[in-house]
Parts: C-alpha cells; sequence; structure tokens
C-alpha cells in the first residue's frame, strides 16, 4: 500500500536566537523609502520605539486591545511587536494583509501562532538571550527565601510579632542542588549556587556527561536527581514528557524535607500533588513563579496562598535590563529586516541562502524529519554525535547544510527548543555534542542521506532519498523500509513470525486507533524486520508497553512529526 504525502510544515525549522551581541541598525536612510508602520501591541520599553522611528519606521502604541480590535487595525501595518499579553491568533495574521514581521519581545512565542504566520508568508522573531540573567537570579532568590523563610519572617514581622524560633532556616552550603534542565539558565544557576558551597546534580537528555562534569555537575537521571536533592529547581520546557514530571510518585521518592522552586513553565508541577505534600510536611517549601493557569485559577489560590510557599507573578524576566535588552533587540532585528539584511532570532524561517535553493528545500525539510524521527527512539540516552553521509548529484555539496537541518529536528524533538539552520550547529557545540558529516558514493540511490545519532546507550540509523518534491525514509536501523516521516507513526522491530502484525494492529484497534499505511522491511539476517505504521491519533505509554510486552516484539517506539 503506497504511503500517503503528508505536507511537512516549515514551521519545524524554527529557531531560537543565541547571539548575545545584535548588528547595529544603519539609519534612516534605510528604510525612509520604505515607510514602514509598525504596532506595538504590549508596554514595552521606549528605547524600542527610538530605534524603529530613527529608522524611519511610524510607531503605533495600542496596548490592552481585544482581537477584534486588532484585526480591525491590523492590515496597515507591517511589522508588530507583542509581549506575553496579546494573543496572535490565526484570525489577526489573516486579516493582516501587509504584515512582513512578527516580533516577540522575549523568549518564547506561545502566544503567536507560527504556523498560520508561516503559512501566510510572515516572520516571526523573538529574543530569548535577553532574560537569561534575569530569570536566573530570580531563581537564586527564591532559593534563599525559601532556605531562610525571608517571606515569611518579612509578614510576621509586619504584623508585630517576634517570633525567631518560628522560622529557623537551613544553610546552602553542603546542600544538594538538584537541576532538571541544563540550558543557559540551568547553568546559570548552578554556577551561583556552587560558588554558595552547594554540591550540583544535574539531569538534561541533551547535555552530555562530560561536559557536565567539566562544570562540576554530576550528571544522574530526572529520578536520581530528584531523589538526592535538598533543593530542587527546574529548567525544562513544558513537553508531554515533562508536564507533570513533578507529582505524587515523583515526590515520594524525595528527601523529607526538599524544597522546590520552577521558574521554568507552570504545567511541570503537578499543583495538587505539591498542595498535598505540603500540607503533610515531606516538602519544606516551595517557590513558584510560573503555574498552569496565568493569572492563576480559582483552584490554584489554595496552593499559592500556603504558608510554605513562596509566589511571585512570572517575574523572571522583569528586570529593568532585561526589558530593556528584549526592546532594544527586538526592534533591531525589525528594522534590519525590514530592510532585507541579516537578522537574528527568525523562528519560523531559515536564515541560510543554500537552504532557500529550490533543488535543496525537499532534502533539509526530509533531513529534519529524519531528525525528529530518530531522536524519538533514542529512550534516555543522552546524545554524544551526529553524523551525517550524502551521496549524489541532488545533495553531494550539501552535508553541512543536511547536518544542521538533521539537528534542528533532534532539538525540536528532545527539548522543544526551536533552533535554526544557523543556530543550532552553535548550541550542539555548547552541549558538545559532536557533529560530521562527509560525502560518500551510492549504488542503489540517485542521492541518499543518511542521519546516525549515537548516544551512550548506543547508535541510530535511518536514510532517506527524495522523490520528486517528496521527502521519504528507505532505511531504518539497517533495514530497507520506505515510508513517509510525517504525522503520528508507531515504529516497532519483532521475529518475522505470522500472527505479529494483526497482533500490534489489534492492540491499536482496542484503543480506538486508525492506521493510515503499514509498511513491513526485509528480513535481516537475525530474522528480524521493521514496521512502520501511520496513525490517525497520538497513543499513549500504555498502549506502546502492551506491543513491547508481545512475546516477538523487541523494540517499539510512537513518533510525531
Amino acid at each position: 500500500k503506497p504511503c500517503r504525502t503528508v505536507p511537512f510544515s516549515p514551521l519545524r525549522r524554527a529557531v531560537d536566537v543565541r547571539q548575545s551581541h545584535h548588528p547595529r541598525v544603519n539609519t534612516a536612510a534605510m528604510v525612509q523609502s520604505m515607510k514602514k508602520r509598525v504596532l506595538i501591541s504590549d508596554p514595552i520599553e521606549q528605547v524600542a520605539v527610538d530605534i524603529l522611528e530613527k529608522a524611519g519606521v511610524h510607531v503605533d502604541k495600542k496596548s490592552k486591545l481585544s482581537e477584534g480590535d486588532i484585526k480591525k487595525i491590523i492590515g496597515d501595518y507591517d511589522g508588530m511587536i507583542v509581549r506575553s499579553g496579546t494573543q496572535v491568533t490565526q484570525g489577526i495574521i489573516e486579516s493582516a494583509d501587509k504584515m512582513k514581521v512578527i516580533g516577540r519581545a522575549g523568549t518564547g512565542v506561545d502566544n503567536i501562532d507560527c504556523g498560520a504566520a508561516t503559512r501566510k508568508g510572515v516572520m516571526v522573531m523573538n529574543t530569548p538571550g535577553g532574560n537569561t540573567i534575569s530569570a536566573a537570579e530570580h531563581t537564586m532568590a527564591m532559593i534563599m527565601a525559601l532556605a531562610r523563610n525571608v517571606a515569611q519572617g518579612d509578614a510576621s514581622l509586619k504584623e508585630k510579632k517576634w517570633d525567631r524560633k518560628k522560622f529557623m532556616g537551613v544553610e546552602l552550603q553542603d546542600k544538594t542542588l538538584g537541576v532538571l534542565g541544563l540550558g543557559r539558565v540551568g547553568r546559570e544557576v548552578v554556577s551561583r549556587c556552587q560558588a554558595f558551597g552547594m554540591k550540583v546534580v544535574g539531569y538534561d537528555p541533551m547535555f552530555p556527561a562530560d561536559a557536565a562534569r567539566k562544570l562540576d555537575i554530576e550528571p544522574v537521571s530526572a529520578a536520581e536527581a530528584m531523589k538526592r536533592a535538598d533543593f530542587l529547581t527546574i529548567h525544562v520546557p513544558l513537553l508531554d514528557e515533562t508536564r507533570n514530571m513533578i507529582n505524587d510518585e515523583s515526590i515520594a521518592t524525595m528527601k523529607p524535607g526538599v524544597r522546590i522552586v520552577n521558574c521554568a513553565r507552570g504545567g511541570i508541577i503537578d499543583e495538587a500533588a505539591l498542595l498535598r505534600a505540603l500540607e503533610a510536611g515531606h516538602v519544606a517549601g516551595a517557590g513558584l513563579d510560573v503555574f498552569e493557569s496565568e493569572p492563576p485559577a480559582e483552584h490554584e489560590w489554595a496552593l499559592i496562598k500556603h504558608p510554605k510557599v513562596v509566589a511571585t507573578p512570572h517575574l523572571g524576566a522583569s528586570t529593568e535590563e532585561a526589558q530593556g535588552k528584549v526592546a532594544q533587540e527586538i526592534a533591531e532585528q525589525m528594522v534590519n529586516a525590514f530592510a532585507e539584511k541579516k537578522v537574528t532570532g527568525v523562528v519560523n524561517a531559515p536564515d541560510l541562502t543554500l537552504s532557500q535553493q529550490p533543488q535543496l528545500k525537499p532534502w533539509t525539510a526530509l533531513c529534519e524529519a529524519m531528525g525528529t524521527l530518530i531522536a524519538q527512539t533514542t529512550g534516555n540516552g543522552q546524545i554524544r554525535r551526529v553524523h551525517v553521509a550524502v551521496a549524489g548529484d541532488h545533495v553531494g555539496q550539501a552535508g553541512s547544510l543536511c547536518a544542521a537541518s538533521a539537528l534542528t529536528g533532534v532539538f525540536l524533538a528532545l527539548t522543544n527548543e526551536r533552533l535554526n539552520l544557523i543556530n543550532a550547529p552553535i548550541v550542539a557545540r555548547e552541549r558538545e555534542i559532536e557533529i560530521s558529516h562527509e560525502q560518500v558514493s551510492e549504488d542503489v540511490f540517485h542521492s541518499l542521506v543518511t542521519l546516525t545519532v549515537d548516544t551512550n546507550k548506543g547508535s541510530r540509523v535511518i536514510a532517506g532519498t527524495v522523490f520528486g518534491k517528496q521527502g521519504r525514509v528507505v532505511k531504518l536501523d539497517g533495514h530497507l523500509v520506505e515510508f513517509v516521516p510525517a504525522g503520528y507513526m508507531l515504529c516497532y522491530k519483532n521475529i518475522d513470525k505470522p500472527g505479529v502484525l494483526s497482533a500490534v494492529s489489534g492492540a491499536l484497534g482496542k484503543a480506538h486507533v486508525n492506521i493510515g499505511t503499514a509498511t513491513v522491511s526485509e528480513c535481516g539476517a537475525d530474522g528480524s524486520v521493521t514496521s512502520v505504521m501511520s496513525l490517525d491519533k497520538k497513543i499513549g505509554a500504555d498502549i506502546i508497553k502492551k506491543i513491547k510486552e508481545m512475546a516477538d516484539v523487541s523494540d517499539a517506539f510512537f513518533v510525531h512529526i
């Protein structure tokens, strides 16, 4: 049965800028002839307005507009700058007939419909590097406040109470800091806590163990970090895998008296479970800057008002310095975008000339899809090396481009970090992931890209080619198997025996999951085959577990591209 063609979204090639220095914009001559108009719909530092106006851009600042109000006026603007307050919906983007650029003065773009912007041809930019120090320092404020009961002591004293014994604290020195996530903010927190004499254990599937040891961080699993921590700080993105990772079960493994800090994303902590642990006395305190709902929903106030909780209204990036940096950076990026100069921080369009060549676009999309797929089959292995081998006339000279494209897929799958073709190799090197590529000969396919991902637990190999303009995987872990890498898929390895396919299909059927296509490889020397099914919906870990427990199945993974 032939595989169906599923469009591959260019949004997957998203980006997050890491440069700390931004190119200075030219004077008004750069864009004077363009007469661009920009709407700033959230409060922002004046420096952004000054930079835009100096470059000849007309700026309108209009805050607290409803979606309907924005839709009525957005057709007059070439650019839009928002913070977290404005929701840039599909409806707004579809009404923006002149829009070229949407800029987010900050890190996340959750409030911008990037898919709609991509389809509309609108560039989306952000400025994630500007608030790293502020977020790290706010985390430190939470840690210190929890250690010494600062907030509680302050409130008590203001009620004219002098109760020193009630607010007995603990020292940070010689305590163990558990860090979930060793990205930029996490590493800044580590360095500051080490200055206080804390021992650090850290978990990050994308940060190699050797690199962690160089920073005096003991690399451990997430479960081990939670088990050993006196203070646990969270710096992971909100993914399906991290949602509610701090729950009744994981809290039960923690030390009695553990203190938990979350200045990352709401939803990573099961708030009801945390409240139960606080009331039981198992958790000594919690510092929370983020919540499942913002502003908090009614049911969240019991946790926020708990006497052992220090809570702030998402202030991680709320410093004068951070606000000034992101305002300056987004304005400079927007002026350069209008002038068709090189820009940084592009979220939904790669800034690489080679990638825009029509003959290479299907290959970069294929490489990213293969990276996304293979990364989801590595389990909890720490990635150490990403290698790409290219063969054939169509792609033979684009090894570096293909490697960067594969990396964007790998990072997106494992960290939800939106990188681009320029930025992904930089992030990989920072994490001490080896990147390599080579040109090889190929006898079977006219052109072929082979991606190998090495982890501390083994290697995974995937290869693909392009037929017309459609990318297809043609090899997976040494088996010839052809399928379109898109949508929801189940990949599993089994002994080549009758009945396995029907057993797997039956398990899916019982879960009301429809199979679109099913492809089985040729039988390998060890008697095994690789099978790939396209599905109509996501399947849970319970279904994967049932499939893995089948007698003749040796491995199974659910992947989503």
